[in-house]
């Protein structure tokens, strides 16, 4: 990125950069003859010190003392952002692990996303949330009823994204195995290939197509399709990585960090932030006071859609302090969205 498209000249950008990335390693606020010493600025600390002060007065900078140094504000983090947005990468191990990750066999969709969110927790040391793909844009793939004791039937649900959903239906006590096998090949000819926000509908308009004897499941069936499309967003969040917000270094008080935790347990908070950035697969940054909600507002989100290019089905995120590593929470969430993407619509990792 050119430094003249954010009206900082060479200079200014070099030195704002290096203030950012020490001061994410570090903590500490940060001194003109740190800056001298750690980097290759060229210039003596009276004009990187010069410079700050400039910096500041542009609003990338502030002095939390008037006898410390500086530290980046949410105008610094976003410069340094975008900046760094197309250029962050992982180390070459890194990224074959999480490769190798996604390559191990199949799990569970639910198994597989809290191992996502367990691995992007472990690589950013942040908070990491995976939101289950949405019910909304799911379609079913195969539906089969395996008979039960005492007129029940296990109804087995599986989507195209990989989603299995597993739910007792009640139908007529003389029910047999022969008669759910019928019911299962007329229900797959009706619905596999059907959005699941209109599987419910399509059965209960065809009702009468069934045999009479199974229309009272057929009907338990399109009841169960219905309660899922009611699902809260907290049924459908996985989240890791809750102890390292806890981190006592990261917030400055504990009052800060409940408000925190307490949005990422909420999941359906969350997803509220991200769910206008439903649309194509890209990497989003929202820095502090850029987060709609109060409780985020001293808090970064590193966010992506994961899915196909042309069919979004869920989105990922990394949570951390606004001195979060920027660089390497980026990075991450680009790999992790793109390999999980992959392995949910059978694509070569």
């Amino acid at each position: 990125m050119d430094s003249s498209d954010v009206g900082l000249d060479e200079r200014k950008a070099s030195i704002l950069r290096a203030a950012v990335s020490h001061y994410v390693r570090s903590g500490e606020p940060v001194g003109s003859k740190t800056l001298v010493e750690h980097y290759r600025l060229g210039v003596s600390p009276a004009t990187v010190r010069a410079e700050m002060s400039q910096l500041e007065e542009l609003g990338y900078l502030y002095q939390p003392h008037t006898s410390a140094g500086r530290i980046p504000t949410d105008s610094g983090y976003r410069y340094f952002v975008d900046f760094w947005a197309d250029q962050a990468s992982l180390p070459t191990d890194e990224a074959r692990r999480i490769r190798e990750f996604f390559g191990e066999p199949r799990w569970e969709l639910e198994d597989a996303l809290r191992k996502t969110a367990g691995l992007l927790s472990e690589l950013t040391h942040d908070a990491a949330v995976v939101f289950a793909p949405s019910l909304d844009r799911s379609v079913v793939r195969h539906v089969e009823l395996i008979s039960l004791a005492g007129g029940r039937a296990m109804l087995v649900l599986v989507t195209d994204t990989g989603r299995v959903e597993n739910h007792v239906v009640w139908g007529p006590e003389a029910i047999d195995g022969v008669h759910l096998d019928h019911a299962s090949e007329m229900l797959n000819r009706l619905v596999v290939g059907v959005a699941l926000v209109r599987a419910a509908k399509t059965i209960a308009e065809t009702l009468d197509r069934f045999p009479l004897e199974l229309r009272g499941t057929v009907a338990a069936v399109a009841d169960v399709l219905n309660e899922e499309m009611t699902k809260s967003a907290s049924d459908r969040v996985f989240l890791e990585g809750t102890s390292n917000i806890v981190d006592e270094h990261k917030f400055a008080d504990l009052g800060t960090v409940r408000h925190v935790i307490d949005a990422l347990e909420q999941g359906g908070r969350v997803l509220e932030i991200l769910v206008d950035e439903a649309g194509p697969r890209r990497l989003r940054v929202r820095i502090g006071s850029e987060n709609p909600a109060a409780e985020m507002q001293l808090c970064s989100i590193i966010s992506a859609a994961y899915g196909s290019e042309d069919n979004v089905v869920g989105r990922l995120a990394v949570i951390g302090p606004t001195r979060m590593d920027y660089r390497r929470g980026m990075a991450a969430v680009n790999e992790v969205s793109a390999n999980l993407g992959r392995m949910l619509t059978g694509l070569e990792i």
